[in-house]
Parts: C-alpha cells; structure tokens; sequence
C-alpha cells in the first residue's frame, strides 16, 4: 500500500501551474465562503443513475468490495435506483474533482479526505451540505464531522471511515536486547537514540525524499503542542504566528531528533515504505505508519514482538501523548440531479448492517460511534480504535495544502538535511504563509468563518 492524506499535497505542488491545487484556486470561480443549496425534493419513482467517484482501496483493503455490496443491498432495496462507483487514483482524485467542478458536471458523490480537503472544495461552492439533506441526529453519530467537515453551522461532507494518524510501532525485542524498554516522553526518546546510535542501531525508520512525510511528523509533534485546532487556524489568518512558542518550538524539538541521531542516515533519500523495511527486519527500533496499515506491519513482525504507542508525551497539553484522528468523507456534488437519493445513500452507508460489514471486511474503523466496538477482539485493532477515538486533531487537515507543501514538506527535508535550523524553519512557515494571505486574499474569511 502505498497512501497517505499527505501524498497528495505533493502530488498538487507538481501539478499547481495545471491543476490548481492551491487555496486560491479552489475558490477562483467564486467570491469564495458561499456554501452552494439545491433543494432536496421528494425521493423519485422514476429510473435514478447515480456516479460515484471514490477513493480509498489503496489504503483500506477491502473497501471495493464493501462498497460493491453496499450499492448491491441498495439498489436491491430500490429496483429504480441504479449506481455506478469508480475508483480514482491517488494522482488524479483532486485534479479529476476540479475538471468537474469547471465543467459543472460528473459524479453525484464525491470521495474528500477530511478538514481542509472538504473545506476548500465547499468554499467554492462545489459541494452540497450533507446537512441539508441529513438530520442532525443522524449526524451527531458521525465522527469527526464536527471538527473537521463544518462550516457556518453547517455540516459539508459526511465521515465514511476513521483513519488513525498515526501509530508509532516499536520492536520491544530490539530495544529489549538493548536493555532499553518504549520510550513514552520525550526526553526517554532522546536517551533512546544515544544508546541505540551508540551500539550502531537505528532508532526511528522514516523517509522524507517525497516529502509527505514532513506533514506527519508536523501533526505528531506539534499536535502536542496546541491546545486546540483553532490556534492552527489563528496562525493561518495572522490571530497568531508560526513563530509563536507553540507553533515553533515543534521546529526545536524536530531539530533534537537530529541532533541526537534518532533517525536512520538516509532518510532524506529513502520513501517512507522503503524505510519501514528496516524497522521489518529488526534494523531499527521504531517506525511510523498509518493507521489502518499497522496491522499489516505488526503481523510480518509478530504481536508477541511489537507495541503500538503515540509520538512519546510532549508537555502537559490537552493532546500530550494522544494520536491524531481523521475520518475520510463523502459529499453531494451541486451539479446532481437526485441530492434526496444521494443523501439517502449516505446514511444506508451508516446502517448497522452496513457498519459491521465495513469491519468484517477490512478491519478498519466505521466513523460512526454506533458501531459495537465489543465485536473487536484483534487486540492490535482495538488499541488502534480506542486510541483514534480518544485522538488529537490531526493538524495537517487545518492549515490550506499550499502551506503543507511548500513550508512543512520542504522546511523538514532542510531541517533534517542539515541545511536550515528550526528557527529559520519557523521564520520561513510565518514567511509562506503571509504570501498565501496576500494571494489569496479569501483565505482569511473562509478560516474565521471555519473555525468560528
């Protein structure tokens, strides 16, 4: 597998000047923040084709299959209804999105990946309110669409699944060989990395050469730091700045990371998959993943040898020592002929049968505090879920992809190369994102009104 939210925030930095990945251009067709409405109407007797375009079979296994059953058991239900579902590639998801918004027409049903990644397309009037068409105690079940997907006391798109971001996994024989057991805060983590760089064994396996990467590790560390998710927004409309403490001190402690040989030495030139493969054969003591693929890792390894913990404890804030938590999401296009159907569809997704069935089929979270989570014995899995439903916002969700892009992303290669300290780090994130504000002068609005 090979996925995560962050990849596709380079995928829009290589593809800016054609696709438009950028905040601006997410709102350039509007005066941007104007929510699009369509009434829902009554639900059709008449023949109803609906499109949906998806994503998610690259990090969830067994999602198609799921999803081909959960449009079977539909349409069985509603002989007049019929669905077709195409799955998008991690390079073309947003970039396909964006042609169909410009030509006013495509599927009825949208895949987004949460926060910002609803936002913007919702801000520029390219999404229908999925709580215009579903009631809020139907909604209030769906998790994280609170945090993440509302805006002006509107709910935009409908949380499908979880996804923790993201799992530390730790090789307790490694460390235990080394007389060293988890480390949990983050001065353990430091003493870690002496004695394991001392005895020539690496401590954290990563990979930074595509740059996504850099967005985790933001989210993990200065996650911690915040005592909410509004401070990030706040930094973003100029309320606070990146080089606050608490914004910029996650610089200082990434920088600590290198100092103390934490990582192995070719991270700058290694993928993050090809990393892990050390952590896999024992060569390093620690590596990160997503959520919904660490039980992928811990079975190659063996759960008798693994434990799966949080970014070891920064501080006493409110998300000290948590992980953070994303759901994925579905939305209603404003082009769509059937919005009551579509909705319609949307909550079939979160009936019981439905919720058990996503699980059985993948061993991923519904993101749905309906479903039972006593059905979940894999030990591994209910860790997983307790701890994503007890997470921190997953901060690279509130901050506009540019910015991820090209500060985070980048300013972390530097960071780790050597090349740029955490201060000029924290000094260049304050510097790209006043130029954001500059060029897209909508930006401000839409995360005040956001976050409000």
């Amino acid at each position: 597998m090979k996925r995560i939210k962050g990849i596709i925030a380079v995928t829009c930095a290589a593809l800016l000047a054609l696709s438009g990945c950028s905040s601006a251009a997410y709102r350039a067709r509007t005066s941007g923040g104007t929510l699009a409405s369509k009434p829902a109407g009554t639900y059709p007797t008449g023949p109803v084709k609906l499109v949906i375009w998806w994503w998610g079979e690259q990090e969830v296994a067994g999602a198609k299959g799921w999803l081909a059953d959960t449009v079977a058991a539909y349409e069985k239900l509603h002989p007049n209804v019929k669905i077709e579902t195409v799955l998008q590639t991690t390079d073309s998801l947003i970039p396909a999105f964006q042609a169909a918004a410009a030509a006013n027409q495509g599927p009825d049903i949208q895949y987004f990946w949460g926060g910002i990644n609803s936002q913007e397309p919702a801000w520029a009037g390219h999404v229908l309110p999925i709580s215009d068409y579903i009631p809020a105690s139907e909604l209030k079940h769906y998790l994280n669409a609170a945090t993440e997907d509302s805006y002006k006391g509107k709910i935009l798109t409908a949380p499908w699944y979880v996804n923790p971001q993201f799992p530390v996994l730790v090789r307790k024989d490694v460390l235990a060989a080394h007389g060293l057991k988890t480390p949990t805060t983050w001065s353990d983590l430091l003493s870690t990395c002496d004695k394991l760089n001392a005895a020539g064994i690496t401590t954290l396996a990563g990979g930074v050469k595509d740059g996504w990467f850099g967005g985790w590790l933001y989210s993990m560390i200065d996650g911690q730091l915040v005592s909410s998710s509004s401070d990030v927004t706040a930094a973003v409309t100029g309320q606070q700045k990146f080089t606050d403490p608490m914004h910029a001190d996650w610089w200082q402690r990434l920088q600590e990371t290198v100092d103390h040989h934490c990582w192995n030495a070719d991270i700058n030139s290694q993928q993050l998959y090809q990393a892990q493969q050390q952590w896999v054969s024992g060569k390093a003591a620690m590596t990160i993943t997503a959520g919904t693929d660490a039980p992928n890792f811990v079975k190659k390894v063996g759960a008798d040898k693994v434990q799966i913990t949080t970014m070891p404890k920064i501080g006493n804030g409110p998300y000290a020592g948590k992980m953070g938590t994303t759901s994925q999401t579905v939305g209603i296009t404003p082009w769509t002929k059937y919005p009551k159907v579509d909705a319609d569809f949307i909550e079939f997704m979160h009936s019981p049968q439905r919720l058990q069935a996503w699980y059985d089929k993948t061993g991923s979270m519904p993101a749905d505090d309906r479903f039972d989570m006593s059905k979940v014995t894999d030990p591994v899995k209910r860790q997983l879920f307790q701890m994503a439903l007890n997470g921190a916002p997953y901060l690279e969700n509130y901050i506009p992809a540019a910015l991820d892009s090209n500060a985070v992303f980048t300013n972390v290669q530097l960071v780790l190369q050597g090349k740029r300290t955490a201060d000029q780090a924290a000094a260049d994130m304050q510097s790209q994102v006043e130029r954001l504000r500059l060029t897209d002068r909508s930006l401000v609005n839409d995360f005040k009104a956001w976050k409000r």
